[in-house]
């Protein structure tokens, strides 16, 4: 070791030392179909993929509806549920001075369902398959300490939810249009216009259904949910215009288990 001193300066440089820096360790949960669950504890520089090694996902996983979360992601939803609790409550109350008593209860419903899910943290990449993770750099993201991973069976439902009469749970059929599923539920002041579809990797899709913005048939994977939004001429004036889109957004933080049903 060398010792470098500037002259007429009160500082002095370390020349010719190797100072080995180590990343910090994270703590990565892993769920599901997977050979070792819970918790591996990862280097500082681990990746989606070396989660998904660690835990050995099993051949036979639902890949298409893992779900990743992360705390850092939370607070951003807790105030998106927070804001659309407040709005279904603002439209219940609307209901009931105007006497509409089935939207009150209706909204009253939802808020009370909305309410009970869990602000998750979930992040929408576009795939935690652990083979696509390896072959794409770009698809292999950084973890967080804290984070969690989880790899599901595969479902053989579609659900549909929102401004029906009750619970929907349909059987998944091959190529079949998300329309269908909706026309097989009963629905009560449902939006004339759009339907959301938020498939089991939690990407979020407007569907069109009117004559004048009809959408392409947009078929479903097992364990997809099919938003239907309450009918905004209803409720104008105490929900904003995106507020159906938001609902679906925060619907799709929910994991494919996490049993999102009214």
């Amino acid at each position: 070791m060398r010792v470098a001193c500037l002259p007429g300066w009160l500082l002095c440089l370390f020349v010719g030392v190797a100072w080995p820096i180590h990343a910090m360790a994270v703590s990565v949960s892993v769920s599901g179909q997977v050979d070792r669950p819970g918790v591996q504890s990862l280097n500082g520089n681990a990746r989606l993929g070396d989660a998904a090694t660690a835990a050995q996902v099993r051949p036979e996983a639902y890949v298409l509806g893992a779900s990743w979360t992360q705390k850092s992601r939370q607070l951003e939803q807790m105030r998106l549920q927070a804001g659309l609790l407040y709005e279904l409550g603002a439209v219940a109350d609307q209901a009931r001075r105007e006497g509409n008593a089935p939207l009150a209860e209706l909204s009253a419903k939802l808020r009370q369902w909305l309410q009970a899910m869990p602000v998750t943290g979930r992040r929408v990449v576009r795939t935690l398959d652990p083979g696509a993770l390896y072959a794409d750099d770009a698809d292999d993201l950084p973890l967080e300490d804290g984070d969690t991973l989880n790899y599901p069976q595969r479902p053989s439902t579609v659900r549909v939810v929102g401004a029906v009469r009750k619970s929907c749970e349909l059987p998944h059929v091959a190529l079949q249009d998300a329309r269908k599923y909706v026309k097989a539920c009963a629905t009560q002041m449902a939006d004339r216009d759009f339907l959301y579809v938020i498939q089991p990797d939690g990407k979020v899709f407007e569907l069109g259904i009117a004559l004048w913005n009809e959408s392409a048939p947009m078929v479903l994977a097992p364990g997809a949910i099919v938003y239907v939004p309450l009918d905004s001429r209803l409720t104008a004036g105490a929900a904003d215009a995106v507020f159906g889109r938001e609902m679906a957004d925060f619907i799709a933080t929910q994991p494919l288990d996490g049993g999102v049903l009214p």
